[in-house]
């Protein structure tokens, strides 16, 4: 058991023993929330998820604290650890308090990690200020889980509530921050946060938690299951290529980008009148400003601010003369590639612009948005043609086919929209994700549809049916980013697992696994001859794949 000692300076006068004071070191907020994001762990489960704190280690055991709700179901339950790796724990080796909402599971790992360091629950008083931290959910639309540490004030630390919770505090919290901690204001841990209540008959909503010493009084008496030693998710050697039968993909660069993680890329070819200056890479920060890139040199050609908020998409026309962005400031702005000067800024969206395609003659211009819409634009005009309208949530990725005659849009909604473009008329909605479509591809003869979700799956579709032809699994945590290479053989995907996946399309056979981002990739884009690969992620990286021919 890892329970920090506590000891008192102090020196004897006579028979009299005299200590010294220690004064109260109080932590600051950003302190207490490296603390927090040390020893707090994110659970994935059968039916739901929450967070829990590493509380002991025993050789290369860890166990997790967190509430027995989070841990109700049967089945296999994954620890993301600090570090995002991933442990795969059986429901089995969980221990419940008797009465209590408490859990304990354990890991295995050969990695190091911190253990929490717990406070005295008994020393604490009202009004005396205390950290929640957790994995909740976003509110934004890719519904994707990301760790908060909040800041409020104790209101009673002897409440006598159900299952043992005793404290109450102002924090806010959210679904999936149960299990997490509740740290007092020198860092230590005191309480497992788990429930949101209302106040007597009044409007006024509180916090619970369970005190440390009620775990402490069942650990005395508690004997820790011992697991099996099981694989690990998500724990993936670092090679920097990966095999996709006769050919593979090798790391040939890796960009970094300034001060902004990587919000997109894109791939163009450049035109300079009738000639061709090149491939190249564009990629939208989320501090605002774009970059382009040299595929062939990994030379950065310019920077420059593009928006007033994060960058949340960038495309190139096809005929490689404009690139247009769009973000968080609502605007979706066209830019002459050559130059990086701007040409004409396109205003009508109510909320942050998520995402970008242009048709293939590069004269139309789709964008969707947090608000629900899609806008059909005439880009050299600035002209907006039509208002898309129906999604129940932000549209996350929009693709016109081929052929320039069907438009496809994936919403925060779990819902797929099959749109005339012409006369945006909605002509089919595709339903099979569990959580947010994060992002949609169709294949160059204009017949498969490809769809990545926040619930990690890929789903093939038939476009002219809505059939659902295929569901691919393998990620640990949400599809962000998904392209099918032209000759339609393999599907790319990019995953907040922080890994690149490649699939083969007719078997829906995971081929192999790109590895080295070390956040997570939230956009991967392709060459028109599938011969460059750029990836791009929150670790502000792009990161430059070529294909090559296996021995």
């Amino acid at each position: 058991m890892n329970i920090l000692s506590k000891t008192v300076p102090g020196f004897l006068i006579g028979s009299i023993a005299i200590i010294a004071a220690i004064p109260t070191v109080v932590i600051s907020t950003p302190a207490a929330k490296s603390i927090a994001q040390q020893i707090t762990v994110r659970i994935d489960g059968p039916k739901q998820g929450g967070s829990g704190i590493i509380v002991e280690r025993q050789g290369n055991t860890y166990y997790i604290l967190t509430n027995a709700h989070v841990l109700q179901k049967a089945g296999i339950y994954r620890i993301q650890t600090p570090d995002g790796n991933r442990y795969p724990v059986d429901s089995r080796y969980i221990r419940r308090m008797p009465g209590v909402d408490l859990a304990i599971l354990p890991f295995i790992s050969t990695f190091n990690y911190p253990v929490a360091r717990l406070g005295n629950s008994q020393q604490i008083s009202t009004g005396q200020r205390v950290y929640v931290a957790g994995w909740p959910r976003s509110g934004g639309a890719s519904q994707q889980r990301r760790f908060i540490n909040t800041e409020g004030l104790l209101t009673d630390a002897a409440s006598k509530l159900p299952r043992g919770y005793a404290l109450s505090y102002t924090n806010l919290v959210r679904i999936g921050m149960s299990g997490g901690p509740v740290l007092d204001n020198q860092g230590g841990v005191i309480g497992i946060n788990g429930m949101v209540r209302l106040v007597g008959d009044s409007d006024t909503i509180v916090a619970s938690g369970i005190s440390i010493d009620t775990y402490l009084t069942w650990r005395s008496q508690l004997k820790l299951p011992t697991p099996v030693q099981t694989p690990q998710v998500g724990v993936s050697p670092t090679a920097a290529s990966a095999k996709t039968g006769t050919v593979f993909y090798k790391l040939a660069n890796t960009l970094q980008v300034g001060t902004g993680s990587v919000s997109s890329v894109a791939i163009g070819t450049v035109a300079q009148g009738r000639s061709v200056k090149g491939l190249m890479a564009a990629s939208g920060h989320s501090d605002g400003t774009i970059s382009l890139w040299n595929l062939s040199t990994g030379q950065l050609i310019r920077t420059w601010r593009g928006h007033g908020g994060a960058v949340n998409a960038v495309v190139i026309s096809p005929d490689g003369q404009t690139l247009v962005s769009g973000g968080d400031d609502r605007m979706i702005k066209t830019w002459n590639l050559n130059t990086g000067k701007p040409l004409v800024t396109l205003t009508g969206h109510q909320d942050t612009v998520a995402t970008l395609a242009f048709s293939g003659d590069s004269k139309t211009l789709v964008s969707g948005s947090w608000d629900n819409t899609i806008k059909i634009w005439q880009v050299a005009k600035g002209q907006l043609l039509h208002t898309l309208t129906g999604h129940l949530g932000s549209v996350n990725s929009v693709e016109i086919s081929p052929d320039g005659k069907t438009l496809v849009s994936g919403s925060q909604d779990t819902t797929i929209r099959l749109w005339n473009l012409a006369t945006g008329k909605l002509v089919r909605i595709f339903k099979g994700h569990s959580r947010s479509v994060s992002s949609v591809a169709i294949s160059l003869d204009g017949k498969t549809l490809a769809s990545g979700g926040g619930d990690g799956t890929i789903r093939l579709w038939n476009l002219n049916t809505g059939k659902l032809t295929r569901t691919l699994t393998g990620h640990t945590d949400g599809v962000w980013s998904v392209t099918i290479t032209r000759d339609g053989s393999t599907l790319i995907s990019g995953s907040w697992d922080k890994t690149i996946k490649l699939w083969d399309m007719r078997s829906a056979q995971l081929k192999s696994t790109l590895n080295g981002h070390s956040g997570y990739v939230v956009a991967v884009a392709l060459s028109q001859d599938s011969q460059t690969l750029v990836s791009g992620g929150w670790d502000q990286q792009i990161r430059i794949w070529r294909k090559e021919m296996s021995n």
